[in-house]
């Protein structure tokens, strides 16, 4: 409201400016740039900042509207190409700043309009009106105001600047700002009267909003758990709340308007004026806990800094202090142990399962799991499949009793590795003689575990590894460098007589240049560490010359002294592998968001079909034509946030289609004009179109979606021109469009993501990211594939290929007569959302309609059988319970074969559920009429049926 008040302020110092270049004008010929300079002001003052871009042209539409009437061009030419010029940037700015100028003439009183405050009254332009006729436009409540203040402005001069309602020629009534000056001859006397109009409704509405949210938020304030007060830039209260008056032990009559170095002078002298000062120097949250000795407490607070001072939010956190600083010296005590330690509480039952309290940073550090990873769970979550079951149930019997044991036991850390610990577990007995908790602490014992394993290993069990395995098995020698393989060296990877002598160098130089110096430096980390394994995937070359991905690992054998002697181990060809590996993991995480979205886009469905129908009926029976139209706006919305429910419905393959047969070549050359248009001059569109492509089976509005979002991706690739390329082919029994680019194309991570939704690589506000998604899930709805082909610096192909259809089925849409046509038949509603189900039988009773409802599909059947007979069951697919809607149609159909079933979804399966139910299925987000069309159709079908 400060800033609101400030723009009145600013916008009133503009008008005088205006006015002062106005008087002046008369006499002064170099007026224009005055006038300019005070017409700017008055536009700043009032424009959003966004929108500065508009104050240009709203000054040049009233300085030169000004301007043409007093001076006079030297010549017929000049005067026409001023007026061409002049004219462009009057419409064009008009139209951004809402604003035009008018003009009355004394004193036969011809108002002449300009084309924007036309726009403004939503009228056809006309040449002049009479004054009478023009006062007309204005509400009747204003036309009194408007005629006062301008006939005062003829008869002093006076100039005027109000706000009031126009009834536009739509019938809308609407807030404008009139704004009148008079201009006098070179004699001093007024001879007409002129000035500006401008479109402010969208600006009123903005400050109710904003009043009734300052409202909202005052109560929101005064009931929240947190304590909250502001401070002004004097450091003074400006509001608290009743939380606040309670910590604080002030009311707050006592504390509004004081200074709180005052009140409070504690705070005055320690961190919390240190902690408050710096937030408003830096303008940076401040977050801090602190002990109020006065108070006995210790707060947590948060300080916020504005344009306005200072705003704190702050809590008693005194109990949680004194159990945090506790429980920290406990823990700094436990932590600095080598040895890990684990807490569990004792099960509350026989049979029952102990819980992880408590864990320290050793813990964390031999088993790889975080806090949060083992509070809560059984320690049984650290075996595996390698623990011996004999020592776990030695364990569980110990705990049973509430007796001590130790224990060796294998167990499997986070990230899969086995690791050994010697362990003991005492027990924690109270008063009553049970235990109530268990201590168990271990230490890591793998090492000496695995050294003893490493002394059972033969030279013999290596030689059978070697013959039975796949992989191609080496043996390095690391004193004398020498490296001997297996045959598989030749039938994997097609390497004959391969040195032994200097192996080591002779299977470097067989690794990928890019790999080579990552993969070594490994192999001689591994040895100089002290590790007895080693693992890497690098490319490896085969003997044609091509590269393999491999998966290398080895064992390192030692010496006593612990030096590394040996090294075994063997390479695998995981190409293959890993390339099915990268597509499973892709579909997969398609997959997944496919799930995902289009779950939220049903559940968000529900709630579009209760927007929709409620701002139809608002918008057509609300009588104030204001809000009506705030109605209207509501639904305009709601159908967009539909649109955006389509397009992920459509991505995760759910979204209902109007899939018809389609000539793809007729689909593309009429889009061929629309195409040629959007990617302008500097990009060329050739088509190459294969008359033996013929027909697919698809929705039309979504394959024009689809090529013109590859379109215009494909322009946005070519910034500095290009040639795009739309074919058609017949490939097997497949149709096939390939759009084709020269534009910087795609690397292998931008191409694996491509598909996924909000992923883009445009710039910030340049791309929603949901065009290549929504293309995806267009494209695998409807049957067909979709690929990629790009390299960076090559272009893009992108091909969509459709089944091809034998033969073409064309059907007409029914024509809607526009009345909503009702009946006085009994129809039983079956929906769990409950504003979807109110909406729907809300419509149906206001249609003349005896609704029963139910929530879920068991409750309906018993309403058929009890409450019955119903002329029509309208039902949603989607519901709890063992039953479905779907399934409930079918039992209805064979219970009761004469009673008719719609169902409604928000999902893509509409033809399989139009088999089901013998009726085409409603669409959600569905409109009052949608719904009242088709019941109507439901049940004229089945009463001519009986």
């Amino acid at each position: 409201m400060q800033i609101m008040r400030r723009e009145n302020a600013n916008a009133g110092n503009g008008f005088r400016i205006l006015v002062t270049g106005l008087r002046q004008r008369a006499t002064d010929r170099f007026s224009a740039g005055i006038l300019v300079g005070g017409i700017s002001a008055f536009i700043v003052a009032w424009l959003p900042t966004t929108a500065w871009l508009w104050v240009v042209g709203a000054t040049l539409i009233i300085a030169w509207r000004l301007h043409q009437d007093r001076v006079v061009p030297r010549d017929a030419r000049r005067q026409s190409q001023d007026l061409y010029g002049n004219q462009a940037l009057i419409e064009i700015a008009g139209k951004a700043a809402k604003l035009g100028g008018w003009v009355v003439h004394l004193p036969d009183r011809r108002i002449v309009l300009a084309d924007e405050t036309w726009a403004i009254h939503e009228r056809p332009r006309g040449k002049t009106i009479a004054f009478e006729e023009g006062i007309g436009y204005f509400a009747p409540e204003w036309r009194d105001a408007i005629t006062r203040h301008f006939e005062a402005c003829v008869a002093t001069g006076l100039p005027y600047d109000i706000e009031v309602k126009i009834i536009d020629g739509t019938g809308r009534r609407k807030w404008v700002r009139a704004i009148g000056v008079a201009i006098r001859d070179e004699m001093g006397q007024i001879f007409r009267i002129q000035g500006a109009l401008q479109d402010i409704d969208e600006r009123k509405r903005l400050e109710n909003t904003a009043r009734d949210l300052e409202r909202r938020l005052a109560e929101s304030m005064e009931n929240i758990s947190d304590a909250f007060f502001q401070l002004d830039t004097d450091w003074r209260f400006t509001y608290l709340n009743r939380q606040a008056e309670r910590l604080l032990a002030r009311p707050r009559w006592a504390l509004m308007g004081r200074l709180i170095w005052q009140e409070f002078p504690e705070a005055s002298s320690g961190i919390i004026r240190q902690h408050y000062e710096r937030a408003v120097r830096e303008s940076e949250t401040a977050d801090f806990e602190v002990f109020y000795e006065s108070l006995n407490a210790w707060f947590s607070v948060t300080a916020y800094p504005g344009p306005g001072g200072l705003t704190v939010y702050f809590r008693d956190v005194t109990k949680r202090h004194a159990a945090d600083q506790h429980l920290h010296l406990l823990e700094m005590a436990i932590s600095r142990i080598d040895d890990f330690v684990i807490v569990t509480k004792a099960a509350s039952q026989p049979g029952g399962r102990q819980t992880i309290v408590y864990v320290n940073d050793a813990f964390i550090r031999i088993t790889g799991y975080s806090r949060p990873d083992a509070l809560g769970r059984s320690p049984g979550f650290l075996q595996g499949h390698g623990t011996e079951l004999a020592t776990i149930e030695a364990i569980d019997r110990a705990i049973t009793r509430s007796r001590a044991i130790r224990a060796e036991l294998l167990n499997y850390a986070k990230d899969g590795r086995e690791y050994w610990v010697d362990m003991s577990i005492a027990p924690i007995v109270g008063s009553d003689g049970r235990a109530s908790h268990f201590v168990a602490t271990g230490r890591d014992i793998t090492d000496k575990k695995r050294a003893a394993e490493r002394l059972t290993e033969s030279e013999e069990r290596f030689a059978i590894v070697a013959m039975m395995t796949t992989d191609a098995v080496w043996d390095w020698d690391i004193a004398t460098s020498r490296v001997q393989w297996n045959s598989n060296i030749k039938s994997v990877f097609g390497h004959d007589d391969v040195p032994i002598e200097d192996g080591f160098r002779e299977w470097e130089s067989k690794i990928h240049p890019d790999d080579r110096a990552r993969v070594v430096s490994t192999v001689l980390a591994a040895i100089e560490d002290g590790v007895d394994t080693w693992l890497e995937e690098y490319r490896f070359r085969r003997g044609t010359g091509t590269y393999a991905e491999v998966l290398d690992q080895g064992h390192i054998i030692r010496n006593a002294a612990g030096m590394a002697t040996r090294m075994v181990g063997g390479v695998r060809d995981v190409t293959e592998t890993r390339l099915n590996e990268a597509k499973r993991l892709q579909a997969q995480r398609l997959e997944a968001i496919g799930q995902l979205t289009g779950g939220v886009a049903h559940d968000f469905n529900n709630l579009l079909t209760v927007i929709i129908g409620t701002a139809e009926t608002l918008a057509d029976e609300v009588a104030d034509p204001r809000l009506s139209a705030i109605a209207q706006l509501n639904h305009k919305a709601s159908r967009q946030g539909a649109a955006l429910t389509r397009q992920l419905l459509t991505f995760a393959g759910r979204q209902p289609l109007e899939p018809a047969s389609l000539n793809i070549n007729r689909t593309i050359r009429a889009m061929e004009g629309l195409l040629s248009t959007a990617f302008g001059e500097t990009v060329i569109l050739h088509l190459a179109l294969d008359p033996a492509a013929g027909h697919v089976r698809a929705d039309a509005a979504q394959l024009e979606a689809s090529i013109m979002n590859l379109c215009i991706n494909a322009r946005d690739a070519m910034p500095d021109g290009g040639r795009v390329t739309i074919s058609t082919t017949l490939s097997d029994d497949d149709a096939v469009i390939r759009i084709s680019d020269n534009g910087f194309g795609m690397d292998a991570e931008t191409r694996a993501k491509a598909f996924e939704p909000f992923f883009t690589t445009k710039p910030f506000g340049k791309g929603s990211g949901l065009g290549l998604s929504m293309v995806y899930g267009f494209v695998r709805q409807s049957g067909g594939r979709i690929e990629i082909e790009s390299e960076p610096g090559k272009g893009t192909t992108i091909f969509l290929s459709f089944p091809r259809l034998a033969s073409t089925e064309i059907t007409a849409e029914p024509i809607s007569n526009g009345v909503l046509e009702g009946g006085s038949e009994r129809i039983l509603v079956v929906e769990d959302d409950p504003m979807v189900r109110e909406f729907a039988a809300g419509t149906l009773v206001s249609l003349g309609y005896s609704v029963t409802c139910a929530d879920d599909a068991t409750e309906a059947l018993q309403l058929l059988k009890t409450d019955g007979p119903f002329d029509l069951v309208f039902s949603d697919v989607v519901m709890p319970g063992p039953i479905d809607g779907d399934a409930m149609a079918a039992k209805i159909m064979t219970l009761y074969p004469n009673v008719p079933v719609v169902l409604a979804t928000g999902y893509a399966d509409v033809e399989r559920i139009g088999t089901t139910s013998r009726f085409r299925p409603l669409a959600k987000p569905y409109t009052r009429r949608q719904l009242a069309e088709t019941l109507r159709r439901a049940i004229d079908a089945s009463q001519d049926n009986r």
